[in-house]
C-alpha cells in the first residue's frame, strides 16, 4: 500500500471482511497482527509495499471492542481510500471514534 496512490489503499469489501472476522475470532491471526500487521495484512492477500499506518497500533481493540463496531468498520475499509492509513481503526479505545 503505497501513499502516493491512493486508490491503492481501498480493499476489497470480502478482505475487509475477512480482516475484522479474524481480528475477532482468530486468537493466532490477533496475535500476528499485533506483533507483525504487515505480515497478517499480507496473509489475507493485502498488498504491503510501504508499511500501512494502520498497523502502528499500541494495543489491538478487544474483541468485543471490534465485535461492536464490526459492521461499520467493514464498510469503512472498503469504501475509504485511506482507510489502511488510519491507525485508530483497530487501536483499543480508538475504534469507534475513527469511524464515526
Amino acid at each position: 500500500m503505497s501513499n502516493d496512490k491512493p486508490e491503492t489503499n481501498k480493499i476489497s469489501p470480502e478482505i475487509a471482511a475477512r480482516l475484522v472476522s479474524r481480528l475477532i475470532d482468530d486468537p493466532a491471526f490477533r496475535e500476528l497482527f499485533q506483533k507483525d500487521a504487515r505480515q497478517a495484512l499480507t496473509e489475507l492477500g493485502l498488498s504491503t509495499d510501504a508499511q500501512p499506518l494502520c498497523c502502528d497500533i499500541q494495543q489491538l481493540a478487544s474483541v468485543e471492542e471490534l465485535r461492536a463496531v464490526q459492521a461499520q468498520l467493514e464498510k469503512y475499509l472498503s469504501t475509504s481510500y485511506q482507510a489502511m492509513l488510519v491507525p485508530h481503526c483497530f487501536e483499543a479505545g480508538k475504534a469507534a471514534d475513527s469511524l464515526e
